[in-house]
């Protein structure tokens, strides 16, 4: 809910978007500290708060990032398309990371945040992109 809010009144989709991908990383990174059913607890509580922010920002931050407003609904399902192949190969992808470790999730978590820090990356390309292409 602090994304929207600060989306809504700030900063805008894209750049909201970009820091709650950045912080879901970073807590995916820091996942790796986590020894104790507390400490989980606490993570699971921060950590979804930021990843409740990525879901809710995304396609507005996809609508955010187009130039031509009518081709808005298009390039939202494409990239949904593209994401969906993502949520259909994550899991099985850290559930045999931590297999493959004997049971250890340092593989998984090291995997989740560096897909958060890779999309962050790429969301920070975009939006450079846009504001190139806006000026010109």
């Amino acid at each position: 809910m602090i994304f929207a809010v600060i989306s809504d009144f700030f900063v805008g989709p894209v750049k909201s978007l970009i820091a709650a991908t950045l912080l879901s990383g970073v807590l995916l990174y820091s996942w790796i500290g986590v020894n104790s059913i507390g400490g989980l607890y606490a993570f699971c509580i921060i950590y979804g708060s930021f990843a409740a922010g990525v879901q809710s920002l995304f396609p507005a931050a996809c609508s955010g990032l187009a130039l031509d407003l009518s081709k808005v609904g298009v390039r939202v399902g494409m990239v949904f398309t593209v994401v969906s192949v993502a949520c259909l190969t994550g899991p099985p992808l850290a559930g045999a990371l931590i297999g493959v470790a004997g049971g250890s999730f340092l593989g998984a978590q090291l995997f989740g945040g560096t897909a958060f820090v890779i999309g962050t990356a790429l969301l920070l390309a975009s939006y450079q992109v846009k504001k190139r292409l806006e000026t010109s």
